[in-house]
């Protein structure tokens, strides 16, 4: 949950928490020569304990300390980005950093659930195998949102990420662009007519603010609910099915939508290879 440039598509707990928590510390960390990927990997530090915690899921007193450490994670990935650029230290390297202590953090958190119970070695398969949805879902998510936020910016092509090189960033990079943020038909409309560009977003803004569920916030807030109803182990089972067909549904809908904007911004050919109006 970094920083976010465009607070219209941001989702109620990032606009009113915690961007607001992480812009207060920016510059208390900026004096204090913080680097960024310290503060990713302090991150993962509340993860791990927030893990800790959720290793007692059955006393809610446990589960409600996780959750706290949780959200400190999330105030921690919201300033490294915005630590990164206001110091110009963003880097490729840096990018990796970040999105592996965001994958490892769900880890360091539900793993420990997972041994927590008596049958643990099945819990475990369940959790793994959850969390190759969480990775596919999290990239579509966030090639989403960058789609969207680099065409808000009046850039209808495709923007080069900064690569180490690595197998990992290529890989991120090439799944997460299949999935979400490559170019589309709706990016030649909008090149083609910029006066289409407030209808697309107004369209798909409040589409983009209703993923809250697929996001790292949203399995935030759903942890510690399974956990109070004494049913930990229904997270993964809503992560495998209903996050799935949550998003591809999501995924249908944004596609309609850059539809109808497409056919009001494109002159349709006639037989004869004329323009013709829309009629």
């Amino acid at each position: 949950m970094a920083v976010s440039a465009a607070p219209h598509i941001d989702d109620p707990t990032n606009a009113h928490f915690v961007h607001p928590v992480a812009r207060a510390l920016l510059p208390l960390a900026i004096r204090a020569g913080i680097h960024p990927n310290l503060v990713s990997i302090t991150g993962l530090g509340f993860a791990g304990l927030s893990g800790t915690a959720y290793y007692y899921w059955h006393d809610w007193r446990f589960v409600v300390l996780g959750f706290v450490m949780m959200v400190a994670w999330h105030v921690c990935d919201g300033l490294d980005g915005a630590l990164a650029r206001a110091t110009g230290k963003a880097t490729a390297f840096g990018r990796v950093v970040d999105g592996t202590c965001d994958y490892l953090a769900f880890f360091a958190v539900l793993i420990p659930i997972a041994v927590g119970f008596p049958d643990w070695g099945d819990k475990l398969t369940l959790c793994l195998t959850a969390g190759a949805a969480h990775a596919v879902q999290a990239m579509w998510y966030e090639g989403e949102r960058d789609a969207w936020l680099r065409r808000s910016a009046g850039v209808f092509t495709e923007r080069p990420r900064p690569a180490t090189g690595t197998w990992y960033d290529g890989g991120y990079n090439w799944v997460e662009r299949k999935l979400g943020s490559r170019v589309r038909a709706i990016d030649g409309a909008l090149s083609a007519h910029p006066d289409r560009l407030p209808a697309y977003l107004n369209a798909t803004a409040p589409l983009l603010r209703a993923l809250l569920p697929v996001s790292a916030n949203g399995r935030t807030l759903a942890i510690p609910v399974f956990c109070l109803i004494g049913h930990a182990e229904y997270f993964w089972y809503w992560e495998l099915a209903a996050l799935t067909l949550f998003a591809i549904a999501m995924a249908a809908t944004l596609r309609r939508a850059e539809a109808r904007i497409v056919a009001d911004s494109t002159a349709v050919l006639d037989q004869s290879g004329a323009p013709a109006r829309h009629r």
